[in-house]
Parts: structure tokens; C-alpha cells; sequence
């Protein structure tokens, strides 16, 4: 079973903390959510190393499937020109966004990196991150022995991503360490908003102003 500790240890991973994860140490770049209006949802971290390589850890709650309602998968981005199907044209950017946005019926099966994978689901939701929301066509597709996942999404401005992913358990990762100068800045109750912050710094500005024109007031007495 996966241990919950570690778990939540990962789901307080943000941007400039790091985890290890093969022998190697990760940095996490950013993160972000997704979730859709039957439940569906996932976090995602951005991994990378120094030497530039990256992935996402996915953390995926399928209310569809309570027997493993949670799951977690480590998620790597591929070029669209590794994937083919017999019904796909050449231009599969193209093609591919076009048949995922229109909602038609989703290809069967498709092939990549040596793999063959079988259409399994389709998502549509909202997808937040520090820059904003965006909506967001997911198909997912698996091999026969449900190891590994493709995964396509289209999103609304006309990108399209493929990601090749397996799944990975918590206890996987270890020396989860956060990020000390953030974590300095962070109160107990996780930090003032940025409208608090703009507040307070006015109120010591005019403390300031008020104390020079005490002070002045005194040296003319």
C-alpha cells in the first residue's frame, strides 16, 4: 500500500522544492491542476534536472474507477510524429487537434514508440495554473497489459500534446526537501494574499511618514 505520508509529502510539492526519484534530483518547476464536471481530476508537477531533461508526476483521482481511485504516474512529453495510425494523414498536428475539438469519435487504436495502444477514455475540462485557466480534450489510451499510457491533449488556442506515461507508486520517491527561502516568507496560515501584503506595506509606509513629522514636530518644540 502506499504510504500516506509520502503521499502527502508530494502533494505539497511546489515550484522550487525538490524530490528524488531513479538515483536522481528533481526540482519542481511548477504546478498546476485539472479537473472536469464528473469528478475527474489530476495535479501535475513539473520535474526537471539540471540537465534540462523533464517530466510530470501526475497525481489522478478517477471517480470512475473506486477499486483505484487514486493513482499516481510519472509522464514524459513525446513528438507527435511518433505516434501513426492507419487513419491518421501526414500532418497528425493538425488532424489530430481538429478531430479532438470537433468531439468526433476517437481513433481506436494508435502506435507509438514501438508500443500498441488501445483507446480507453476521453475528458473535457478546465485546466489552472498560475497563468490562468484554459479548457483542455484529453484522450487516453493504454497498452494491452495497462502499463503504459499515450496520452493527447488538445487544447483550446489550437496546441496539441502527446505524453508517454507509467505508473509509479509514492514510496518511489524520496528526500522530498522544500524550498527555504520560500518557505521563510510563509506564515502559519500559508501566507498573506497579495492584497494583504499591498495593505500592510501601506500601513508601515504611513507609520514611517507619521513617525518623521512626530519627529520634526519635536525638534521644532
Amino acid at each position: 500500500m502506499p504510504s500516506v505520508f509520502t503521499q502527502a509529502q508530494l502533494q505539497q510539492l511546489r515550484a522550487g522544492d525538490r524530490v528524488t526519484y531513479g538515483g536522481v534530483q528533481w526540482e519542481v518547476a511548477d504546478y498546476s491542476s485539472y479537473d472536469d464536471d464528473k469528478g475527474y481530476a489530476t495535479e501535475e508537477w513539473l520535474l526537471k534536472t539540471k540537465s534540462a531533461r523533464s517530466y510530470y508526476l501526475l497525481r489522478e483521482v478517477d471517480p470512475e474507477n473506486p477499486a483505484t481511485l487514486v493513482n499516481w504516474y510519472l509522464s514524459e512529453e513525446i513528438s507527435g510524429s511518433s505516434v501513426s495510425s492507419d487513419n491518421l494523414s501526414d500532418n497528425i498536428q493538425f488532424t489530430m487537434w481538429q478531430v479532438m475539438r470537433e468531439g468526433k469519435q476517437p481513433y481506436p487504436h494508435l502506435r507509438a514508440l514501438g508500443r500498441e495502444f488501445y483507446f480507453e477514455s476521453k475528458t473535457d475540462g478546465k485546466y489552472k495554473s498560475d497563468a490562468g485557466k484554459a479548457s483542455r480534450t484529453t484522450w487516453d489510451y493504454w497498452d494491452q497489459d495497462h502499463l503504459w499510457n499515450l496520452a493527447i491533449e488538445a487544447w483550446e488556442d489550437g496546441a496539441i500534446h502527446f505524453y508517454s506515461t507509467k505508473k509509479v507508486n509514492p514510496q518511489d520517491f524520496s528526500e522530498v526537501k522544500t524550498d527555504t527561502k520560500k518557505a521563510s516568507f510563509i506564515s502559519p496560515r500559508k501566507g498573506l494574499s497579495k492584497s494583504e501584503q499591498k495593505s500592510l506595506q501601506l500601513l508601515m509606509a504611513w507609520a514611517l511618514t507619521i513617525g518623521g513629522i512626530f519627529l520634526m514636530i519635536l525638534e521644532i518644540w
